[in-house]
């Protein structure tokens, strides 16, 4: 049954596919030709499309294709989602296998050619995910993230293949230094596909990345108000490993030891979550506002710990910009942890 909706849901996108591209000129590879016009471009998250309309401006038609505070892990395309995507003269999507493996199959069998889809996870120099630990993730401390030229160790991008599911952490606006790389990888695709608009896509690149290096001063004032022995915390699933990284809060466990904040976890796994918590005296408890865990009400039952909900780590809520994202989520987590004594 399951492989008949699958079939049905090939041939409906395929049609789309082939309606969308039978009008209008196209170039040899069947891409629209862009003929004195915005290009269009398409962007999976709600996340991906804050940075993308922040350089692209006015000179491009956005469409994001996942809707506010859908949770992106467990996001089902629509069938009208394959004509979005096939009328794009570019599309940007998180990678790292972070997008569901049925979005990436409609992109690739969607999109008009290879070349249009444009991954921005693999340009940030994204940070390993530690599946044994969460300690350190690759030692990428605070201390000379500023510059973009100081991550030359991590330009080898085709080592991602072979790692296996989840090995690169792809959350990775919890570091707005590593948005800085993700807006330059975007400012580049658009200048390469829309080179008429290039100085006004290198003018809004630089404003925002200033705007960025502002981001982490703020970002860091508010954490250092956090006494040290206090930044210490526990989440849903592994979301937060950025602002580990770059910010020295320390992640010491979470309720599901995976990236896919849809996975379930077995009963020695809990007991393990319970175990750290109490090692710890870890005080407070952050429930993530796109995935509840079921499991919460058992630790909170077994250990006392307080639970904290609404913190946002994969979406955009309607009408908020990243800034505000990343604000409200580090102001929720510094109150809590701030007396915790």
């Amino acid at each position: 049954m399951k492989n008949n909706k699958l079939f049905k849901f090939g041939v409906i996108a395929l049609s789309i596919v082939l309606v969308a591209c039978a009008g209008g000129s196209s170039d040899e590879a069947g891409c629209p030709v862009i003929e004195d016009r915005k290009i269009n471009v398409v962007a999976t998250t709600p996340m991906i499309g804050e940075f993308v309309s922040q350089v692209g401006g006015d000179n491009i038609n956005l469409t994001v294709i996942m809707p506010p505070e859908a949770d992106p892990h467990t996001y089902e395309p629509a069938p009208q989602d394959a004509g979005t995507i096939a009328d794009a003269d570019l599309v940007f999507y998180t990678g790292l296998k972070y997008e569901p493996a049925a979005v990436i199959k409609l992109l690739e069998s969607s999109a008009c050619s290879t070349d249009v889809l444009a991954e921005v996870g693999e340009n940030v120099y994204p940070i390993e995910f530690k599946e044994g630990g969460h300690d350190d993730h690759g030692d990428h401390g605070e201390e000379g993230h500023d510059d973009h030229d100081d991550e030359e160790g991590h330009d080898d991008h085709d080592g991602h293949e072979g790692h296996g599911h989840g090995a690169y952490d792809p959350h990775f606006w919890f570091d707005p230094n590593r948005v800085a790389y993700g807006a330059e990888y975007i400012e580049g695709k658009l200048v390469e596909f829309d080179p008429s608009n290039a100085a006004s896509y290198e003018s809004a690149g630089s404003a925002y990345t200033d705007e960025l290096k502002s981001l982490i001063g703020q970002v860091s004032d508010l954490i250092s108000t956090v006494p040290s022995q206090n930044r210490k915390l526990i989440t849903t699933h592994e979301s937060l490993g950025y602002l580990e990284a770059k910010f020295g809060l320390q992640v010491l466990s979470t309720i599901i030891p995976s990236l896919d904040s849809a996975n379930e976890i077995s009963p020695s796994q809990l007991v393990d979550v319970i175990d750290v918590i109490e090692d710890n005296s870890v005080k407070v408890i952050f429930i993530e506002a796109e995935a509840p865990s079921v499991y919460a009400e058992t630790i909170v039952a077994e250990t006392g710990i307080k639970a904290v909900e609404g913190l946002w780590v994969e979406t955009l809520k309607e009408g908020q910009s990243y800034p505000e994202f990343l604000l409200d989520a580090v102001k929720l987590i510094v109150e809590n942890l701030r007396n915790t004594d």
